[in-house]
This record gives structure tokens, sequence and C-alpha cells, in this order.
């Protein structure tokens, strides 16, 4: 799998039509549906992606290979607040994890982790951010 490939779970992802996701509609092709082994947790405005290892743990997104990486990644550090004129500690880090697509074809991606506290967050038991807007009765993500 091409190196230059983005995993968003969260408001990147096309259905919630946050305007990030444009510039990123725009800068990148969208390969597949994927799942990513970790647990989501609802953050308030966003949800955050943490590693696990359990059998069952896994959060569903899409992945993206990028026209130009290091410009796409550049502009959504800043986005994710893990940029380098961000305040550390950085709530997110981007990282490189294991995803297995629709096809069941897998590949390393860049993804963005939370590095953040759980305490008082809820876990979206789902794994997938979109499908928790659809079970509340809305009809999209944003």
């Amino acid at each position: 799998m091409n190196t230059a490939r983005l995993f968003v779970y969260g408001t990147l992802r096309k259905d919630c039509r946050d305007g990030m996701h444009q510039m990123l509609a725009q800068q990148a092709r969208f390969v597949g549906y994927a799942q990513i082994r970790g647990r989501l947790y609802d953050l308030g405005d966003y949800p955050g992606l943490v590693s696990a290892t359990e059998h069952r743990a896994w959060v569903r997104g899409e992945v993206y290979e990028l026209e130009n990486p290091s410009a796409v990644l550049a502009r959504l550090d800043d986005y994710e607040g893990c940029g380098p004129h961000d305040a550390k500690p950085h709530e997110f880090e981007r990282t490189r994890r294991e995803i297995v697509l629709e096809s069941a074809e897998t590949g390393l991606v860049w993804v963005y982790l939370y590095a953040g506290s759980l305490v008082g967050k809820d876990e979206i038991r789902s794994g997938d951010y979109c499908r928790r807007f659809e079970e509340s009765g809305s009809e999209e993500c944003r």
C-alpha cells in the first residue's frame, strides 16, 4: 500500500461535510472504507481514536491517497492542533498504523490518534462516528 495514504474517522469523513473535508477531497483520492484497531471516544465536537489491541476493538473510517502528502499533512497537522507551532502537549498526534480496507487489503496509513485524557469521555461503542449521529436521529455528522 502506498505510504501517502491517510485514514480519517471523524469530521474529515465525507458524510460530515466539514470544511477541511473539502480540502481533503480536492487534494486526495478516495480509496475506500476501512477499519483500524482502536477505540473511539466522543470529545464533544469531534471524536478521538486511541490504540487498542483487543480483538473486537475496531474503528470505521475512510482512506484517502494524498496527491501532495507533505502539503496536505502540514495543513491537517495544523487543523488537528499538532503542527510545529502548536503548544505542547498536543491533543492529537499523527502516526502510522495498519488498516484493513473492505477489499481485505491491508497496509500502513497516516492517522491522527488522540493523546489527551479519557477521563469523563464517553466511548462511541459502534466505532463509527457517523453511525453515532444516525443512532441519535441526525441525518449527518454535522
